[in-house]
């Protein structure tokens, strides 16, 4: 059964999803395999001498791999497009609880702020924020 955070995930029009990139022509195909990503155009300036690479895995979470040799980290970001103005009457700050939970432990980091640990052994750090349409969270850490 979904809850109504679930539900509001799902429902939410990739339409409403605000971005940068533009699909580009060519062919998906229709099994699950991650590993064949339809391409993105990412649109930039002349003067930014980034590489960018954008991608739509299989799963439909649209990427962007930015490669920077003159930067000290290497981060990353993902961003919800649901915040607390999808929260239910009965559950006021269901999004802002779920942002939490997240660092709360996983499969790979079981133990409460044991991932934060992880990043800050490795010179970098995590945080996140929820607002009224977006939950994100991001994270650095030092190259090796």
């Amino acid at each position: 059964m979904l809850t109504h955070f679930q539900r509001a995930l799902r429902a939410t029009p990739r339409s409403a999803q605000r971005s940068h990139l533009r699909l580009m022509s060519g062919s998906s195909s229709s099994s699950s395999n991650i590993m064949s990503p339809r391409r993105l155009e990412v649109v930039k300036s002349d003067e930014d001498k980034r590489l960018y690479r954008g991608l739509v895995l299989e799963n439909g979470l649209r990427t962007l791999l930015i490669s920077d040799p003159e930067t000290d980290k290497s981060a990353a970001a993902v961003d919800v497009n649901v915040g607390h103005l999808s929260d239910p009457e009965e559950l006021p700050g269901l999004a802002h609880f779920c942002e939490h939970m997240l660092f709360m432990g996983t499969e790979k980091y079981p133990d409460e702020n044991e991932y934060g640990r992880f990043l800050s052994q490795h010179g970098g750090g995590s945080n996140a924020y929820t607002s009224g349409e977006h939950t994100n969270y991001y994270f650095d850490v030092s190259p090796r």
